[in-house]
This record gives structure tokens, sequence and C-alpha cells, in this order.
């Protein structure tokens, strides 16, 4: 997932002269396929850039390229790599989202990959449970890996609780210095606290270690049963409320689960986003802070009054955003100019939240629009 640093890196770089060549390549792990692609894209963007920058020679982009023309073009599990690379310096980018070949050559720096990586990936936690044992696997830029838990932690039931002891009706639980009775009676009665031992100890556990410490959405994987007690119990703040798989996980094999795991989860999590912005966006739009008409959009981008904008992914309007608030189409380079990247770029500069998402994501029809701070002090 692209973080604060990605988009402040690719901001800075838009101070620098330009313009500047963006390269998305998709990563396929096959050397002899991401090879030739990326040597297609390369040709692609000098002849873009002899068309409509001629004043611009090669040689002064051709340094941030370079590593990458000899040099791996894999990185772990990333799908692509963005390259910017403008007449002075450059900033490179592994993205963790599925992406199509492109090239370009603008005005400002092409910062809607990264703003659109941010936005369909997050950070978070998921806890397999069941009634034995957990696991944890970290969710990170859209990589679920799972976590190697240290000796002590109470990655089972008896581990946790210790070894089960029986005398004159009372079940206990004796773990090193600590007894932790699971009450008198029946046996059902006693695996019954000890389940709800357990589960205590896990969440004290998880919320100790890791919530509290990322502050990042714990994602319950467990049966319905043990969803429902282990929710009942559980004092962790960042425990999502949700989001949650039903099903008993393998953990045995848990390695082999993440992947798909993840793609269930990250599924539940957009239809949760879509329709909590949705509902954002109805709001603000009868309170009359929503513009959608794009001369109007560009001076309040200027004036630093949107607060959100939302841009559909694959979406484009030529022109290049003056520092007046004017749309230019004058040129070669302005008629093939992205506005929206402009506008983009423009709004997170001055402390706005962009989000692109995909169309079925998008809380309008309209290819981009933009809530203001303050309706009234925009002059229009």
């Amino acid at each position: 997932m692209a973080n604060h640093f990605d988009l402040h890196a690719a901001t800075a770089l838009a101070t620098k002269p330009g313009p500047f060549m963006t390269m998305i390549l998709p990563v396929t792990g096959v050397p002899a396929t991401d090879r030739t692609q990326f040597n297609s894209l390369l040709k692609e963007g000098k002849r873009q850039l002899e068309k409509v920058a001629p004043n611009r020679a090669w040689s002064a982009y051709e340094e941030s390229f370079a590593p990458y023309e000899h040099g791996p073009l894999t990185n772990g599990s990333a799908r692509g790599l963005l390259i910017m690379a403008g007449a002075t310096e450059s900033y490179h980018y592994w993205l963790h989202t599925a992406v199509a070949s492109t090239v370009t050559v603008t005005y400002q720096p092409n910062v809607l990959p990264i703003l659109q990586s941010r936005d369909l990936t997050s950070d978070y936690d998921l806890l397999l449970l069941d009634s034995q044992g957990f696991e944890l696997a970290q969710v990170r830029s859209g990589r679920p890996e799972l976590v190697n838990l240290p000796v002590e932690a109470p990655t089972t039931l008896e581990k946790a609780l210790g070894s089960e002891l029986r005398d004159r009706g009372r079940w206990q639980r004796s773990a090193g210095d600590s007894t932790h009775y699971s009450g008198t009676g029946t046996l059902d009665a006693s695996k019954a606290a000890d389940q709800r031992n357990y589960f205590m100890a896990v969440d004290a556990y998880v919320s100790q270690h890791f919530s509290n410490v990322d502050q990042v959405p714990l994602i319950l994987v467990a049966a319905a049963n043990n969803q429902g007690n282990f929710r009942k119990l559980s004092q962790n703040a960042y425990l999502d409320a949700n989001v949650r798989v039903v099903q008993n996980p393998n953990l045995a094999a848990a390695n082999q689960t993440l992947a798909a795991l993840t793609v269930g989860v990250n599924d539940q999590r957009h239809v949760q986003a879509t329709q909590i912005r949705q509902d954002a966006y109805d709001k603000v739009r009868q309170q009359n802070q929503v513009v959608q008409d794009l001369g109007a959009l560009a001076t309040a981008a200027v004036q630093g009054q949107i607060a959100k904008l939302w841009i559909q992914d694959d979406a484009s309007h030529p022109g290049h955003l003056t520092e007046s608030g004017d749309v230019m189409t004058a040129t070669a380079l302005s008629r093939q100019n992205n506005l929206y990247n402009d506008l983009a770029l423009l709004v997170s500069q001055r402390g706005g939240q962009v989000e692109v998402l995909p169309v079925d994501a998008m809380p309008t029809r309209s290819p981009i629009a933009a809530q203001l701070r303050i309706r009234e002090s925009v002059q229009l």
C-alpha cells in the first residue's frame, strides 16, 4: 500500500523541472516477458517525449531508467513497477495491485497510480482462531504473511492454561506459577470455562503485542460459534465489528490459505468502504458542498478549498491546470496531459484527501467530484 511517504516523494518531485515521464510496468515474474514490455514502454516514452517536448533531450531522463534496463524488474510480490522521471530527479515505487502497462509524458508527475494503490489495499491483521489454538497473520501493502509467534505466546489452549487436573469435582488448569480454575461440576461446564479463559488470554495477548502497537484493524477468522463467543469477551478496540470471515481455519496449513483469505477480506472491506463513502457523499451533497463542474472544481482546487476529491481510476480529461486555475490546452503537451492528475496533485499538496476508485466504488456517476471545505468561501 502506498503511504504518506510515497505521496510526499511524488509531490516533492513535482517541484523539480519537467516534463515528467511516468512508466507503469506490470510485473509478471517472467524475466523475458517483463524485459520485452519494459523495452517497448521505454521506446514509446522516448517517442512521446520527442513529440510533445522537443526541447528536452532524452539524455536528461536516461539515467533514471538505466538501473532497470539490465537490472531486475521484480521485487518480492510486487505486481507492478512505477518510474517517475523528471529532467533532474526521479522516483520509483513498487505497486502491489494489478496494473496496466502505460507510459505518459505530462506536466506533472503522474500520482494517480500511487493514489489508486493507496486506496485499493490497506493494512490489517488476521486472527485465525479455533477452540484449541490460533495463528496471526499481518497484511501489509496487500501482502499477507504469517507471524512467527514467540514460544511464550498462548498459541494453544493447553499451552495457555496448562495441564488438566481433577480433584473432587473441581477441574483446574495449572500453568506454571499461576492456576486457572475452570470451574466445578460437570466436564461440559469446565470445558466452557476453559474456552472462555483461553479466548480471554488470546484477546489480551493479541491486543497488547500487536493491535495496540500497530493500530490496524483486526479481522477475525473463526467458525460461527467461536466468532460469537470471542467477540463477547474481546476488549480489543481494533477488532473489526463488521468485517469477519466465518469459517473454521485450518491452523495446520495456515500459510496455504492466506492468499484466499486476504482476497475475501479485501472484498468485504471494499463493500464496507463503498457504502460508508456513499453515505458521506449523499450527506455533503444535501448540504450543497459537492462540485462536479470542472471549471468550478479547478478554481476550488487552486484556492485550497477541496476537502476530498474522488476520481474514477480510468478517467482522463485533456488539459493542464495553471497556477491561476485556468485549464490550458494550447500545446501538444497540454492536450495529452491528464487534467485529473493535475487536480489530484494540487489537492494533495493543499492538504485535501484524494481517492482514485474503480467505477463501482465511486459515490457518483461523474468521473470526478469534490467535497468543498466551506462552500461560501469559494469564489466561483
